[in-house]
């Protein structure tokens, strides 16, 4: 998952913020579970508000992240 958001963080840059948790330590697991994540990798893309706007677990090609970012920023 690091190397993909590395990826792709400077190319969002100023259209989204990412946020890296680390689900084996509190404060992660406890944000994991707000957002019904059960394992990790997992992806979620969250409003301003904190609304889970979407979400997925488990590993992500590039590609498939950035249509997913993509969508929401339409």
């Amino acid at each position: 998952m690091q190397p993909i958001v590395d990826g792709i963080e400077k190319e969002y840059d100023g259209k989204i913020a990412f946020d890296k948790v680390d689900a084996n330590v509190e404060p992660g697991r406890t944000m994991l579970r707000s957002y019904g994540l059960r394992g990790h990798p997992s992806y979620a893309i969250v409003d301003p508000k904190g609304n889970l706007l979407w979400s997925t677990p488990g590993i992500l090609s590039e590609d498939a992240l950035k249509e997913s970012i993509n969508r929401f920023l339409q």
